[in-house]
């Protein structure tokens, strides 16, 4: 066709004849750059259509298109073409949002970093949102942005390396550091609450978790904000547990992180480093918080704990045989006395208990659990020789 009656057509928005002579041309051979802006400063829309139904548009006339077509035009076009390179660092530059928000959906922007240099808080946003970085240097300058809400929404939502948080780290970037940490605490609340195994429910989390030196480090750091968002949200590996004793973290601290994180799917401190943690916290009458769960070490817990922690926790839950014996030990009256109350004529102690409470020679505690009870062989010779009169009261009570 004529050059100058093509021109025509376009000009007259000759829809039919133009969609005709469109379907006509020959594969690989579109329109020459300057008719393609000319056919857009007059944008037929069925024109345009059917126009690229066969061609993409040359680079400068794609510019002009994406500023100018309706949305299901632009995301037909979107859909099959995509944009050139150059194309998308104009739709960056110049904000075009609703063409971004198009694109990002079908799409990814060939130069990242471009997007994160110049691209606006809006736009970054809205990529993170579906498309995760390549690298970690993009996830730096994501972190170097001046908006730092971007890197927390990024980081709730996409895996951070452990350089990254390293970095982090090292130049105090606290904004950021909450961010990591409490997605971590997210993902470990949601998996341990079907957890039965601490020890598997930790390694399907080692990527998201601090490095053991890392945490050992924070807690060595002296910055508090960093230490109490790690105590709040990350289950301490063993070096960590050792640091709190190496820095002397006072029993609020230990406090804090038992109501946070203690117990929940399982986590614990290794055997040494959880009696020293009993300790701690029973020294300060502060070891009431480890009364919420079921201890794995109920003998430690029983030798170390407050009187008012013992009392509850015997409340709680039944005592292991061993823990049992431990809180008669302890030589107590009161705790002998709450202990003795869990039972009943059908449910004793066990016999180890009881034995143990007649060498101690707590007669009165004696006294009451024979009104109920029964008691082993073992303690009744022991009962006989060393109390005869508890023994009389007790055959009283109890005939052979």
């Amino acid at each position: 066709m004529d050059k100058n009656k093509l021109l025509s057509l376009i000009e007259r928005n000759a829809a039919e004849e133009l969609q005709a002579y469109f379907a006509s041309l020959p594969n690989g051979c579109p329109l020459d750059c300057h008719e393609e802006k000319v056919m857009l400063e007059h944008f037929c829309p069925a024109a345009v259509k059917s126009y690229i139904n066969r061609f993409r548009f040359s680079e400068s006339a794609e510019i002009l298109f994406i500023g100018k077509a309706p949305a299901d035009i632009r995301l037909a076009y979107l859909n099959y073409y995509g944009l050139r390179e150059e194309t998308q660092k104009h739709v960056i530059t110049a904000n075009l949002m609703d063409v971004i928000r198009d694109f990002v959906r079908l799409r990814h922007f060939d130069d990242v970093d471009y997007l994160l240099e110049n691209g606006s808080n809006e736009a970054v946003r809205l990529y993170l949102s579906y498309n995760r970085l390549e690298n970690d240097a993009q996830v730096e300058k994501l972190l170097r942005r001046d908006n730092p809400t971007l890197f927390a929404a990024y980081a709730n939502k996409w895996y951070i390396s452990e350089n990254i948080k390293r970095l982090i780290f090292d130049e105090r970037n606290l904004a950021a550091f909450r961010a990591v940490v409490y997605r971590f605490y997210r993902l470990y609340k949601k998996k341990a609450k079907q957890a039965s195994d601490y020890g598997k429910l930790a390694s399907s989390l080692t990527a998201e978790a601090l490095p053991a030196d890392l945490q050992a480090a924070i807690l060595g750091s002296y910055n508090r904000e960093f230490i109490e968002l790690l105590l709040k949200t990350c289950p301490l590996a063993e070096p960590a547990q050792a640091a709190l004793w190496k820095h002397n973290f006072d029993a609020e601290w230990l406090k804090l992180h038992v109501e946070h994180l203690y117990g929940l799917g399982g986590y614990r401190f290794t055997p040494e480093n959880e009696k020293e943690l009993f300790k701690r916290l029973a020294k300060k009458d502060l070891d009431e918080c480890l009364t919420a769960f079921r201890q794995k070490d109920d003998v430690s817990f029983m030798q170390c704990a407050s009187t008012a922690a013992a009392k509850k926790y015997i409340k709680n839950f039944w005592l292991s045989d061993d823990a049992q014996v431990a809180t008669v030990n302890r030589g107590n009256g009161e705790l002998i006395s709450e202990l003795i109350s869990r039972y009943s004529p059908e449910h004793g102690m066990c016999w180890q208990a009881e034995v143990a409470m007649v060498e101690l020679g707590a007669m009165d505690a004696v006294r009451q659990y024979i009104s109920f009870h029964t008691m082993c062989w073992q303690a009744l010779e022991k009962l006989k020789a060393n109390f005869p009169q508890v023994a009389e009261e007790y055959y009283a009570r109890h005939p052979y």
